[in-house]
């Protein structure tokens, strides 16, 4: 299986034609479905679901689409830290959760592409459970992680701002005008939380020592990213538990009380021979840390 072959069969896979695939490529059509052939004929099964229509992914295609983009992101940053030149070049690869901790990480890759203009940065946004997932496959070099989390496995930074906990509801909402949400005001309200599973999440029951027990909140969704649960908030569907930094405008972020505040931390994993360009970036992120 060569190099070439998996990026054609990436590229067949994004256009989901072989025709805009082989324009893509700048080859033939005859050369890139050869090609596409043999590299079935190897694994001994089918990539791909022809129509006249269009090209699209079998199962086992969905399953090389994922190896394929891996294996390729990895030759590419092989390929920049040991190319030639003295300048420092390649990837800053990093898996984040939504907050607004993430601008001492922003400040800190400025830095360090004021005095690298080669360097750049790949980002990708997730919740703990896949950012981490990430990591431990080497798609990604550093991963932004939200508390709870388990970082004794990691090497790490503490990031310096903490977000606080609260309630994300409507402009209408009855607690849109309090000045924090109390236990008792979450009983038999319609919420949505994190659906994290791999560490611990935000514990309602924990928090209101007591006042709250099983079932008093009525859990209607879960969700990863917060973006589109914000649409049931809008909607007026259900109140989400979040962190301040992801309210938007049209919302209103009420603070949980007794208070509660979410940290953030940098990690990456241990005894991992970080290229060049990593090792720069963990030294401008430590000298941001250290300045706030």
């Amino acid at each position: 299986m060569e190099i070439r072959t998996l990026r054609y069969f990436l590229a067949v896979a994004r256009e989901e034609s072989m025709t805009e695939a082989a324009n893509v490529l700048h080859v033939t059509q005859p050369t890139l479905s050869r090609q596409i052939a043999e590299l079935e004929q190897e694994l001994g099964c089918t990539l791909f679901r022809r129509t006249n229509r269009s090209t699209t992914l079998t199962e086992d295609g969905m399953r090389l689409r994922q190896r394929a983009e891996e294996i390729l992101a990895l030759v590419e940053q092989t390929e920049s830290e040991v190319g030639p030149g003295a300048e420092l070049q390649g990837t800053v690869r990093i898996g984040a959760a939504e907050t607004q901790a993430m601008s001492s990480v922003v400040e800190a890759f400025r830095q360090l592409q004021a005095l690298h203009p080669k360097v750049n940065l790949n980002l990708s946004t997730g919740n703990a459970d896949t950012i981490e997932e990430q990591l431990e496959r080497g798609v990604v070099d550093f991963a932004v992680v939200l508390d709870p989390f388990k970082v004794d496995k990691y090497d790490h930074l503490e990031l310096p701002r903490k977000e606080r906990v609260g309630l994300l509801v409507r402009p209408d909402h009855p607690l849109a005008r309090k000045a924090s949400v109390h236990p008792e005001d979450l009983e038999g309200l319609d919420l949505m939380v994190s659906s994290r599973t791999a560490h611990e999440t935000f514990d309602l029951i924990s928090w209101s020592s007591g006042v709250l027990q099983e079932g008093s909140c009525h859990i209607v969704a879960r969700f990863d990213m917060i973006g589109n649960a914000l649409l049931l908030v809008r909607d007026g569907l259900a109140s989400a538990i979040s962190i301040e930094g992801v309210c938007p405008d049209d919302l209103v972020f009420v603070p949980l009380e007794p208070a509660l505040t979410a940290g953030a931390h940098l990690i990456w994993k241990k005894f991992r021979l970080l290229s060049k360009t990593g090792e720069a970036f963990i030294s401008e992120m430590r000298r941001v840390v250290a300045e706030c």
